[in-house]
């Protein structure tokens, strides 16, 4: 008689799985132009609500933009049909607390959902309806408040516990691991929600199935390390040496990959959603100023004068910080009275007579001051912008997204960081402009995914890196690259060598290997 998980390999090929429509589940919804449409889910995401209802804990790790959580609500509806009291906590980022009762509202018909955000009083209120709730009734929190509210709800018990963007827990030192972990011990299914499992490193995931799944890796953090990375023994403080990853082989990564395939199911775009856009990508290269070398120089050399007078001694850290800055715009560093060619060609770009002129335009870069320089330039430009880098509020947040999705809405463009990408739907957006690059190649798949999302009007969208030549832009783009080779290893296809021998993937610090690279450019 096959396994359970032999019978749900079988259903990962299927195509013709019919799932009956729950009586919670609504049978359409409203379209972003506002058109009503049937609720029909699509083959893979049937897939996927037959494995959460299998599985009591499991990792859904869909690509952005592929529909986590409408197959995570769908499957709550199939088991609310079973048990119509069942109870679910939704813990989430902050700003994406409610993002979540939108959909539950969008998707679902008959279901009690309590957001329990504001101040402590307020989410009294909401956990005490949760608890006295009959019928399908869901709480959603953002996961700092919920570890500050663990006296009231560590008690709680046999629950379904969603846990959105999952990599929240994946250092098990960290206050909310343990308590995440000590809510998962109390529940009766764990379900964790995230697209990049593995961002940097394969101690991302041993820490999300310590959550997730406590039983998968019943060794230590040390254990692990022996079992599955290539580690080298380092001095630190008092003389103790501690184990440091350096590196992985393949075989190591294929029996990681065997061992949470159990409780792993996470599919790229492109197998899945034939009709998503297809993404180009494109760097468009730039130079430096006479000053911006110079400044860039002195950031290197340990020591940088900045705008306001005030000189600062560098780090590696700080120097690679200053020298993003410097690239970006002398402005950053307190020096608003220059000139930055990328700015320049951004400007080129949305502007009548550029590529993605009357386009809507997404703007990543990592510095809120970036944007604070860049938007007036493009407003005086009569190009409308909004923003999110987290220093807006909630209805600030929604009505700037808003007036981006919508198609009659003159603004084209909208700036972006990484406090303010997380929960936001793009896909409005024919292009992605990269100022600058995240280090992390599992931050790039996300800020990628707000564009290349089921619902995009567009066949084809564009992901257009600003580099500026021979500085720390090339050298981040290299680190994500090396990066996407490791998360391609483990989440994608099985890794071997030219002819079946051992392949071994460095780790590395990404500050010494950008810092080292640019010295190096520097003196070359």
């Amino acid at each position: 008689m096959p396994t359970v998980h032999e019978r749900l390999k079988e259903v990962r090929e299927r195509q013709d799985l019919a799932l009956p429509c729950p009586p919670n589940f609504r049978e359409t919804f409203l379209k972003r132009d506002g058109s009503e449409a049937p609720l029909v889910l699509r083959p893979y995401q049937q897939q996927m609500v037959v494995h959460l209802m299998a599985m009591k804990r499991f990792v859904v790790g869909d690509d952005c933009g592929l529909g986590k959580t409408i197959e995570s609500i769908a499957a709550l509806c199939q088991l609310w049909k079973r048990d119509p009291d069942m109870k679910v906590i939704v813990l989430t980022k902050k700003s994406s607390v409610p993002q979540w009762e939108s959909e539950f509202e969008r998707f679902t018909t008959g279901v009690n959902v309590f957001m329990a955000v504001g101040t402590p009083k307020k989410r009294a209120k909401a956990h005490e309806a949760w608890e006295q709730s009959t019928g399908p009734t869901v709480l959603i929190q953002g996961y700092s408040s919920a570890c500050n509210d663990f006296g009231t709800l560590q008690h709680w018990e046999g629950y379904t516990l969603i846990m959105d963007e999952v990599t929240v827990v994946k250092t098990p030192t960290t206050r909310v691991h343990k308590i995440c972990r000590h809510y998962g011990g109390q529940a009766d299914r764990v379900w964790g929600l995230t697209a990049t499992l593995i961002k940097n490193n394969l101690m991302e995931g041993y820490g999300i199935y310590k959550v997730v799944v406590p039983t998968l890796f019943p060794m230590s953090k040390n254990g692990f390390m022996n079992n599955y990375c290539i580690t080298r023994m380092q001095r630190v403080a008092n003389g103790r040496q501690v184990p440091m990853i350096v590196g992985y082989n393949a075989r190591d990564i294929e029996r990681f990959r065997d061992e949470i395939d159990h409780y792993y199911l996470g599919r790229p775009k492109h197998l899945v959603a034939k009709d998503l856009p297809v993404l180009t990508t494109k760097t468009v290269r730039v130079g430096l100023t006479r000053f911006q070398h110079e400044k860039y120089q002195e950031a290197l050399s340990g020591l940088l004068e900045l705008g306001d007078g005030d000189e600062r001694e560098t780090t590696q850290l700080t120097a690679l910080i200053y020298c993003q800055e410097i690239v970006n715009h002398p402005a950053l560093i307190e020096y608003p009275d220059y000139t930055s060619e990328k700015l320049d060609a951004l400007l080129d770009m949305v502007t009548e007579g550029g590529d993605l002129h009357d386009q809507k335009v997404i703007v990543f870069t990592r510095f809120k001051e970036m944007v604070n320089t860049a938007m007036p330039v493009l407003e005086k430009a009569k190009i409308k912008c909004v923003r999110v880098t987290g220093d807006e509020n909630e209805a600030q947040r929604k009505e700037a997204m808003n007036a981006f999705q919508d198609p009659n809405d003159d603004t084209r463009v909208i700036f972006i960081t990484m406090a303010g990408g997380d929960a936001i739907n793009l896909q409005a957006a024919k292009a992605m402009v990269f100022y600058d690059s995240p280090w992390s190649a599992g931050d790039y798949l996300q800020i990628v995914g707000r564009m290349i999302r089921i619902g995009s009007d567009h066949d084809a969208c564009y992901a257009i890196h600003l580099v500026c030549r021979d500085t720390i832009d090339e050298r981040v783009m290299q680190v994500v690259r090396k990066k996407m080779g490791l998360i391609e290893q483990v989440l994608g296809e099985r890794v071997k060598g030219n002819k079946g021998e051992d392949v071994v993937f460095k780790a590395g610090s990404e500050v010494r290997d950008i810092f080292d690279a640019m010295v190096e450019d520097a003196r070359g």
